[in-house]
């Protein structure tokens, strides 16, 4: 239903998702004729009446050099000067930098900032070695290695991969021999070389809270605080309900690692926090757009929307129209919360299954527009045909974790 015939400004990737999504409307808002793409034609942005064009690409995490030539022969049929990804893809795209055209602007950190980012094992380092609390790290070379380090131990642990994607890659064990039985299946499972080996830290309790930022060329534009209400699993990631709340603490914390980077573009920094003690411990970094940015746009922090006005007018455009954010706002994720009454059926939560399908309970949606229906439609049919495929309510993709 839509062709490539009339030009667009900018091009969106990772089209079939909620953060897309709303950078598609804040893009749209400023007049810009957005085209968007994914590695299927099905997703929210995909059907949203504000998308100029939905094309396709091949994989970026294993075609990624096939990904390239597609995002090129996009931008080059559409007159696209703007790329923005909208998720894994960033990486491969900072990668692959000069074999995009010439004119094209990719507002992103550089490729080595960004793989440091998504490497939880080398970023909770650097975060330890700046001075920001993290969970303890228990540090092992190999399984024998791993089962001496942990003899004895009664702290409650938690085992990552070193690449994740929300909760996927996150794993509790119940004990210290499941903790190592776990790594040893994650390592046969993903064919993990000792330097990929999984995380296995201490298991910090509290809130989950995130402070998204922009920066420009190592200077900070805007920040964003959010206090996670309800997620999508149990094992937390994703979240479906949450509210715009300040933590000058976990800013401080934010601030003083992108800081450090010196980095550029936009990016989400997420933590624990304990409201009785006060204490709060960095969890990682997204290098990229996040889940829950629509509440951040509906608090007046519109970060799609600024970060093309500093790459295309400069960041003192954004210096200027900067301001506090609205504080108490409610987000929720709809068709999350369908997701995650699912789950609660199973474990027989009747009643929580029944509160989370009721809508209500939020200031704004994530999800639904009155304005623009057939985008939530794309998202449930998306989510449906992977569930299907899967049988998994969290599904992963080929190369997405590891």
């Amino acid at each position: 239903r839509k062709h490539l015939t009339m030009p667009a400004d900018a091009l969106l990737t990772y089209a079939w998702v909620r953060s897309t999504y709303t950078a598609v409307r804040s893009l749209s808002r400023l007049g810009l004729r957005v085209a968007v793409a994914d590695t299927g034609r099905l997703g929210m942005s995909q059907c949203s009446r504000l998308a100029r064009y939905a094309g396709r690409y091949a994989s970026p995490l294993t075609e990624p050099q096939a990904f390239i030539q597609d995002v090129s022969a996009l931008l080059e049929r559409s007159g696209a000067r703007f790329l923005l990804p909208g998720h894994d893809e960033t990486e491969v795209l900072a990668r692959y930098r000069e074999s995009l055209p010439r004119e094209v602007i990719l507002p992103v950190a550089p490729v080595e900032k960004i793989a440091l980012t998504n490497d939880k094992a080398r970023m909770i380092a650097r975060a330890g070695d700046w001075d920001v609390p993290v969970p303890a790290v228990i540090p092992w070379d190999d399984l024998p290695d791993l089962s001496r380090q942990l003899q004895g131990n009664a702290r409650p642990l938690v085992v990552k991969l070193r690449r994740g994607n929300s909760a996927k890659g996150v794993f509790y064990p119940h004990s210290n021999e499941e903790a190592v039985q776990l790594c040893a299946d994650l390592i046969a499972r993903y064919r993990l070389p000792p330097a990929r080996y999984p995380v296995v830290q201490e298991r910090v309790t509290g809130e989950g809270w995130g402070v998204s930022c922009l920066y420009w060329e190592g200077r900070h534009l805007a920040s964003f605080t959010h206090r996670r209400l309800r997620e999508k699993t149990v094992t937390g990631g994703t979240s479906t309900l949450r509210e715009s709340r300040r933590n000058p603490l976990l800013e401080e914390m934010a601030r003083i690692l992108l800081d450090k980077l010196e980095w550029h573009g936009l990016a989400m920094v997420e933590f624990k926090f304990d409201p009785a003690s006060g204490e709060g411990w960095f969890i990682e970094i997204n290098p990229r757009l996040w889940g829950s940015i629509h509440l951040a746009v509906a608090s007046g922090i519109d970060f799609p929307a600024w970060l093309y006005l500093a790459a295309t007018q400069g960041p003192q455009v954004v210096r200027a129209q900067a301001r506090p954010q609205q504080e108490g706002i409610v987000a929720r994720w709809y068709l999350g919360d369908c997701i995650a009454a699912v789950g609660a059926l199973q474990r027989g939560e009747t009643a929580a299954a029944l509160k989370m399908l009721l809508p209500g309970g939020a200031d704004t949606y994530d999800d639904w527009f009155w304005d623009d229906p057939c985008a939530f439609l794309g998202e449930a049919v998306y989510y449906l045909r992977g569930f299907l495929q899967s049988r998994s309510l969290n599904p992963e993709a080929e190369g997405m974790l590891g």
